[in-house]
């Protein structure tokens, strides 16, 4: 068995041992501390393992093979100007052009197609019909003489008809821009001399005059479905129809006047499309268009004026126009994928590179948009490079030699999603769709894990070295004390310090115990040594001596020195 000296003798050498040791260890993570605090912008960090993982592909089936999972396709902007789909191991993102055109006026008008209106305030001509000529109208206006069907009706001097059609086109028109139109309508007529032109004047008959002189009017518009917004877009006012000099008989056949097949005068086709464009904007799928014949005789015979139009006809009429799709600018469609996030211990981005190759089906048109583009995104951060539509081939290439650095992009706390992007950058019209293909798409990531040494970590330098410090003292300081004062015994201690207090002026502190008090004090200390053994009434501490003399069991108990 080891002794209390040995025991105390072991201690105190360990402690010398570990003082020093504890000191020299606080002082090495001192200066790492030191060194954290003075390294500009770094994260310092002693490490103890770094393990590295190198060019691991981030996403799944590159080639695109079967139905291309798990890729998907988004689309921004119109989703009607483009498309994505997955064919023969590529990924194709289309723009949608198309090109049509209306052609469903043409030719003579047909009752089955052409709806007949009142006009809206002339009243009907004698004969208004479409038979197989066309839209035809006769009319004559008899001041009263009984030479006409409605002689003595005052107001046919004016008389009008309409017909209309309604059409119907197969696309929104909104997403449509019309880029040709044209409108064609032919009429003709025969009147009798008795109309009144200007090339009569003079002389009329007896008794004649004119101001306005007798015309008919063809015209051809188009309006919205309710009739809100209409635009003239066609038409015809005879000027020499019925001229000459006649005797004023009716149905004189020898007085017959002809106009010829005549086309009705159209407005320009800029002026054409924005009127179609307006009536449109009603409705993006219908609109009307309608065929008018208007007659005005005027009143210029005293008591006999007769006028009459044996034949107005409106032969043809042929509207046409061309629209092509319209593409909205900032419209865009991209294949996407979403890869697992790059995780580990102190995870840090090393590299990351995306491949990918690239073709169109037709070249792009440059003219019609210059600025559209591909684009690269990682979690909807967009890559500074982009790939300009106008430098697309008709067979795959490379996206960029080598592909493209995107570290900076790479997320650590999100899983990674990648999109490849066709942005439409112009708005424009596009005749023909044009398919951009993808393949062989790769993204390589590389990163670092870093495993570190705890015990080496700033915070945990600071701590140790406090730890160690405050220890280091307090051993110390029981040391010394240990080596002035502990080791010796408590009656040693106190005469050490009784013999320091002899060399100060002032009398040292002496208590005295008198003697009556030390010894009842030492009685007492081995009396209860033993007063659990005694029975009785308690004594409360004091001891009479006649008791402890007297008798004990009826004998008398003698002081020894008697």
């Amino acid at each position: 068995m080891i002794s209390k000296r040995k025991l105390k003798k072991f201690l105190i050498l360990t402690i010398i041992i570990l003082i020093p040791l504890f000191l020299n260890i606080s002082l090495i993570y001192f200066d790492s501390f030191k060194e954290y605090f003075t390294i500009e912008d770094q994260n310092y960090l002693h490490t103890s393992r770094v393990v590295e993982h190198n060019n691991q592909n981030w996403i799944d089936n590159p080639n695109f093979d079967g139905l291309g999972v798990p890729w998907f396709s988004l689309t921004s902007g119109d989703s009607r100007d483009v498309d994505a789909s997955i064919n023969l191991g590529q990924a194709n993102l289309g723009i949608q052009g198309d090109i049509r055109t209306f052609n469903e006026i043409s030719g003579i008008p047909l009752s089955s197609e052409w709806i007949e209106y009142n006009h809206s305030v002339r009243p009907l001509p004698l004969t208004h019909e479409i038979n197989q000529y066309g839209c035809n109208v006769s009319h004559a206006y008899d001041e009263g003489n009984g030479r006409a069907p409605n002689s003595g009706d005052q107001t046919a001097n004016l008389a009008g008809v309409l017909w209309k059609r309604n059409i119907t086109l197969p696309v929104d028109m909104s997403d449509y821009i019309i880029t040709t139109a044209s409108i064609n309508a032919i009429v003709n007529g025969s009147a009798d001399m008795n109309i009144e032109t200007p090339s009569d004047h003079p002389p009329f008959d007896t008794g004649g005059y004119a101001s306005l002189f007798d015309f008919a009017r063809f015209y051809v518009e188009i309006s919205d479905l309710n009739d809100i917004e209409h635009y003239e877009i066609a038409h015809n006012k005879t000027l020499n129809l019925g001229e000459g000099y006649a005797n004023r008989v009716f149905n004189d056949w020898d007085s017959r006047n002809f106009m010829s097949d005549t086309n009705m005068t159209s407005v320009d086709e800029d002026i054409l499309i924005f009127d179609l464009i307006q009536v449109l904007k009603h409705d993006n799928y219908n609109f009307t268009i309608t065929l008018g014949i208007e007659i005005d005789c005027e009143d210029n015979y005293l008591n006999y004026e007769l006028d009459w139009w044996y034949s107005l006809l409106i032969k043809s009429c042929d509207l046409s126009f061309t629209y092509v799709k319209k593409i909205d600018q900032s419209t865009s469609v991209s294949w996407n994928q979403i890869g697992e996030r790059v995780s580990g211990t102190n995870v840090q981005i090393t590299n990351a590179n995306l491949k990918f190759n690239y073709k169109i089906d037709q070249l792009w048109p440059t003219s019609l948009s210059p600025n559209s583009e591909i684009r690269i995104l990682i979690n909807d951060r967009q890559y500074s490079e982009t790939i300009k539509l106008s430098l697309a081939t008709t067979s795959f290439q490379e996206a960029k030699v080598g592909g493209y650095d995107i570290t900076s992009l790479i997320p650590l706390t999100e899983d990674v999603k990648l999109s490849i992007q066709v942005y439409l950058a112009d708005e424009f019209a596009l005749e023909q769709k044009l398919t951009l293909s993808i393949d062989e798409a790769y993204l390589e990531i590389s990163w670092t894990e870093t495993f570190p040494n705890p015990f080496a970590e700033p915070w945990i330098a600071t701590g140790l070295f406090i730890i160690v410090l405050f220890a280091a003292t307090a051993l110390g300081g029981y040391l010394i004390a240990y080596q002035k004062y502990l080791k010796y015994p408590i009656p040693i201690r106190k005469v050490r310090k009784y013999r320091k207090t002899l060399t100060r002026e002032k009398d040292p502190d002496v208590r005295t115990i008198r003697r009556k008090r030390a010894f009842s004090k030492s009685f007492q200390a081995e009396l209860d040594k033993s007063s659990k053994y005694l029975k009785g009434t308690p004594l409360d501490g004091k001891l009479l001596r006649n008791k402890l003399l007297g008798k004990q069991n009826g004998t008398s108990i003698k002081s020894p020195d008697k």
